[in-house]
């Protein structure tokens, strides 16, 4: 299930790559080469930045990207490894859980905004909240589980 998930959000975060290089570029091509750019284009590229970067953060847990105290235990506190990689996963759950909780607040309160250029509900940007906060706990209970079976 955990493998499964991992695909469909690389697979995600690949079509979204892609497409920010795609449409940068062509906005580039429309300012400077035939000097009318498009006026949508500078916010929608804001929005899939948004979504590229939570939910490509709170996959790197998956992948054990983020900054840990791995050297520092490793050198002076190798007793302590169990307890800095909980300490780890747990601060990732809570991150997790209040990106879920706040993260739904500032959609439903967001609900009536509407982006100037492109028309989209503000609340769809900030979906990407919640949903980021879901994918961390996800991968963090992966990394529970892990742990269980050492």
């Amino acid at each position: 299930m955990f493998d499964k998930t991992d695909k469909v959000i690389i697979s995600f975060l690949g079509v979204l790559i892609v497409f920010l290089v795609v449409l940068t570029s062509v906005q580039v091509v429309m300012r400077y080469v035939f000097d009318s750019p498009l006026t949508w284009a500078g916010e929608f590229i804001g929005i899939v930045m948004i979504y590229f970067g939570l939910i490509g953060g709170a996959w790197g847990i998956k992948r054990g990207i983020h900054i840990a105290l791995e050297v520092f235990v490793q050198k002076y506190f190798k007793s302590l490894k169990t307890a800095a990689d909980i300490l780890e996963v747990a601060s990732y759950i809570a991150v997790g859980i209040f990106e879920i909780i706040y993260g739904i607040k500032i959609v439903i309160l967001s609900r009536y905004e509407i982006l100037p250029a492109t028309g989209i509900k503000a609340s769809y940007v900030y979906m990407a909240i919640p949903i980021a906060g879901a994918v961390m706990v996800f991968f963090s209970i992966e990394k529970i589980i892990k742990f269980l079976k050492r």
